[in-house]
């Protein structure tokens, strides 16, 4: 008997290859067609469901029964016909900081394209809104800049990079930048160029994404946040696909967090006072995915191990070991996430004998054993 195949509308303000490719992957699998726009919605759209990122409900009034057909979105709140998969914006600012924070930063600023602002199910929209509330609660300076402003009048591209370069020549620095959308990463690298700053030096810098065209084929590769956007784009067709099976999908939203920094040149810098503590927390960073431990680091940098770890609480508000456990839990989560390497081989490249003390550190660190960790993360 045939069986009609689900049309499914991907209404994306920002499309994004991350968030789209498991969603088409997923439709594939189980027999969708989907057809994909911008913020223009074809009008009189007709089909079984819509997947949105920022889109309102005005902006998808365009569509024919919009109030009865199954939508998922990420920043619509739940109830009716609507469902929420939500990024854990305060996660994203937690790794942000605790990163930076880890090679001593005190200074903050982040760039965004424009402000989303409020929050779903009490979780702020915008990572930037998450920013400047925990910086404020840890009393760390920040500093933010959208491109659009709040009129919502966007600006010429001349008068966008003008904004972006006065606000980046008043950062007091070294400052901790981050980039909340790869689309500001190019205007960014034009208004660094400009005014002649020196990245990691003056402002290192931290991308919201680990897309290989904003990251890696930059003037400096940029480190980058990830495994977010694949997570958030499988679990938003997951829900979907529950949806329109009609089964009960509760009203409360799936809330995803990043996995882990992927660590590259623009932020290779460390910016503590103390020499001998920087050239430790190099050698931690370096080495992290060998068996080394705080005394080697100690006699590189040509301290006693308890002095090394009083500057570590000094400097860092933590011990040499726990600075390097969280490297390493970074690393497992990142492969994890993005790779299919086995246990062993995870344990091989981030300085465990064994699968045994690699999973017993990762479920001290986060509570779960790591082979549950990837399917939690892949669905």
């Amino acid at each position: 008997m045939f069986r009609k195949m689900p049309h499914i509308l991907c209404a994306f303000m920002h499309p994004n290859d991350q968030l789209l490719q498991p969603i088409y992957a997923f439709g594939q699998r189980h027999g969708w067609l989907i057809e994909l726009c911008r913020d223009v919605i074809p009008r009189d759209w007709q089909g079984d469901g819509v997947i949105s990122d920022y889109l309102t409900l005005e902006d998808l009034s365009a569509i024919r029964d919009i109030g009865k057909i199954p939508i998922v979105s990420r920043i619509l709140p739940p109830g009716g016909n609507v469902r929420s998969v939500l990024s854990d914006t305060r996660a994203v600012a937690e790794m942000a900081v605790d990163f930076f924070v880890g090679q001593g930063f005190q200074i903050f600023a982040a760039i965004s394209t424009q402000e989303f602002p409020g929050e779903v199910c009490g979780i702020p929209i915008c990572p930037s809104q998450a920013l400047r509330e925990l910086t404020g609660r840890r009393g760390l300076e920040c500093h933010s800049h959208y491109c659009v402003p709040r009129d919502g009048v966007e600006p010429s591209y001349p008068e966008m990079l003008a904004g972006i370069r006065n606000f980046l020549e008043s950062l007091p620095k070294p400052a901790a930048l981050i980039l909340v959308n790869p689309q500001v990463v190019a205007p960014v690298w034009r208004a660094v160029e400009e005014l002649g700053l020196r990245v990691p030096e003056e402002v290192a810098i931290l991308c919201n994404s680990q897309r290989p065209l904003y990251t890696t084929y930059t003037p400096v590769p940029l480190s980058g946040i990830n495994g977010e956007h694949g997570t958030v784009g499988l679990k938003l067709a997951e829900t979907m696909q529950k949806m329109l099976d009609g089964g009960d999908v509760p009203l409360e939203p799936e809330v995803i967090s990043p996995s882990a920094v992927i660590r590259r040149a623009s932020t290779d810098i460390i910016a503590v006072p103390h020499l001998k503590l920087a050239t430790a927390i190099r050698f931690l960073i370096q080495n992290c995915d060998s068996p080394v431990g705080i005394g080697e680091a100690a006699r590189y940098a040509e301290l006693s191990q308890s002095m090394l770890n009083r500057l570590f609480r000094r400097h860092l508000g933590r011990t040499g070991i726990e600075f390097l456990q969280q490297l390493r839990i970074d690393r497992m989560k990142n492969l994890l996430d993005s790779t299919e390497l086995s246990l062993s081989e995870i344990a091989a490249q981030t300085g465990y004998s064994s699968p045994v003390s690699l999973s017993l550190a990762f479920r001290r660190a986060t509570g779960m054993q790591p082979g549950a960790y990837r399917e939690l993360r892949r669905g």
